[in-house]
């Protein structure tokens, strides 16, 4: 399939399922999100082909559109701003002033500094660097003729690239997404991989499309359905068995979440209700404990729920919130809790390769004052 997109589950080897589908021979070109991405990729990359093979570039999603949709086309940016003598100074990762924002009284109010988007100044600092966080929107409305920018970008890629490949693009939002998905409609080849379910799990790009249609969320068949309405071919089967997680989490997490998922069954692992022995477990370095936020104050090993996504771990202990005490009745339901919220969770109760300790919230409030870091 040459414009195509896999919906994969936690653990199901995204990362290991791109680097294995790439001929080493060809031009390649593998796009993730972030540094971690891209470190684990290249380890995946060393680890099939002992280096990263010579003709595949891998690099962030950001790096990729300044250097390849901003870099080159620079003269076109200064003549759609009617800025022809504009010579950019590199790129910053501040963010551009807002629309609005509060005064002393905490009241919204215009902001003054504030650049309205069809001005340069909008995209660029007064040292003419390039907004990171705008770099998207910037490409998308800039034209020549009849021709867009990310159509000439396009057909250079197909002659620098035989095929691009895009890892966790469920963490792209807005700007970003619209971008790929724009540009993947005229790549000549392109996979995107990524995890319906754990989108709005990372601490930013949390709002907005392709998963909010205003205030509503976008589910995962509707999500299909426009996928395949772009023209995109979408698998959901290659990827939708756990290599990590054991049949018994992966039930549980279906049962209880909602959320379709299987095992491969490579690895042994129960879910195990923490009451009574909380201090065993909390005490016990060999399990790796995840609460919802503020992992930093308590003195055990943890993580939170957001930032344990693409960890694997031997043994994980989940600290539930007060919205999932009575996850395990029988009655329990996922209504009325915010999707961003399952997801978090759903990252959290995927980590382990082995067992998967339950605390309910109340029973982590009996000890939690003797895990405080004291200043």
């Amino acid at each position: 399939m040459d414009k195509q997109i896999i919906l994969a589950v936690a653990g199901a080897g995204k990362t290991y399922h791109i680097c294995h589908s790439i001929d080493p021979t060809k031009k390649n070109l593998i796009l993730a999100y972030t540094h971690e991405n891209i470190h684990n990729i290249e380890n995946e990359l060393c680890d099939a082909y002992k280096s990263v093979p010579e003709m595949t570039t891998v690099m962030t999603f950001d790096s990729f559109v300044y250097r390849h949709l901003i870099c080159p086309y620079e003269p076109s940016i200064a003549e759609h701003f009617s800025c022809p003598t504009f010579i950019s100074n590199g790129i910053c990762t501040i963010d551009p002033p807002p629309k609005q924002i509060k005064n002393a009284g905490g009241k919204r109010v215009i902001n003054r500094n504030y650049v309205k988007k069809d001005k340069l100044r909008h995209y660029v600092t007064n040292q003419g660097q390039y907004y990171c966080a705008t770099l998207s929107e910037l490409v998308l409305q800039i034209k020549k003729g009849r021709d867009s920018l990310l159509k000439r970008a396009a057909a250079r890629l197909n002659l620098f690239y035989d095929y691009v490949l895009i890892d966790e693009f469920q963490d792209f939002r807005k700007h970003d997404y619209k971008l790929i998905i724009d540009l993947a409609k005229q790549l000549n080849r392109v996979m995107l991989v990524g995890d319906y379910h754990q989108h709005s799990v990372s601490a930013t790009n949390n709002s907005g499309k392709p998963f909010k249609k205003g205030k509503k969320d976008v589910g995962y068949s509707d999500f299909i359905s426009e996928l395949q309405s772009a023209g995109f071919y979408v698998d959901t089967t290659t990827l939708n068995r756990s290599r990590r997680c054991s049949t018994e989490i992966c039930d549980y997490v279906s049962k209880k979440l909602g959320i379709n998922i299987s095992s491969c069954d490579g690895h042994e692992g129960s879910v195990i209700w923490v009451d009574d022995s909380a201090t065993e477990i909390l005490d016990n370095e060999q399990i790796v404990k995840l609460v919802f936020k503020g992992a930093d104050k308590y003195s055990f090993q943890a993580l939170n729920w957001s930032y344990s996504k693409g960890d694997t771990v031997n043994a994980a202990c989940v600290v539930l919130t007060d919205r999932f005490e009575q996850l395990d009745n029988s009655d329990f339901s996922i209504q009325d809790i915010p999707v961003s919220t399952i997801n978090k969770l759903y990252v959290a109760m995927t980590r382990s390769s082995g067992n998967l300790y339950l605390m309910k919230a109340s029973t982590f409030k009996k000890v939690k004052d003797l895990y405080i870091k004291q200043n």
